[in-house]
């Protein structure tokens, strides 16, 4: 078989455009899946203690751009209204300009009924849980 050189390499090129793109495209901007963020969250210890004693789980995840958490910030640093607390997680918690996932595990305990919820706040650039709380019990 004889191939010429020139479309050897032009095809190669073509090739490695493709294989760019499609990383390029399955990863944008360099930010962090839904699927990572609740891997990131799994490491949280509240998460690994629900994991523990729970009977069963269920996961919920909000992503927030860094326009929609700039535009929270503005809301609760102009809040004018006196009876509602200001909110500082928006404020302190994620850094300027990053996005967040908001990822609430959801437990059921085991030997009894009921369970609780976990959030934990996943900075979507570096990767690394910046915030987690225990929430609401469940009846």
């Amino acid at each position: 078989m004889n191939v010429n050189p020139k479309k050897a390499i032009i095809l190669l090129a073509i090739g490695a455009l493709i294989v760019i793109s499609i990383v390029l495209f399955d990863a944008p901007n360099g930010l962090v899946t839904r699927e990572e963020a609740i891997e990131v969250s799994r490491n949280s210890g509240l998460v690994r203690e629900g994991l523990a004693i729970s009977r069963s789980f269920g996961v919920e995840i909000n992503y927030y751009n860094s326009s929609r958490l700039e535009r929270l910030r503005e809301w609760h640093f102009n809040e004018i209204f006196e009876n509602v607390p200001r909110d500082a997680f928006w404020e302190e918690k994620v850094p300027e300009s990053h996005s967040a996932w908001e990822v609430i595990w959801w437990f059921h305990y085991q030997k009894k009924p009921g369970g609780y919820n976990v959030i934990v706040i996943v900075d979507a650039e570096m990767a690394k849980i910046i915030h987690e709380t225990k929430g609401i019990a469940l009846g």
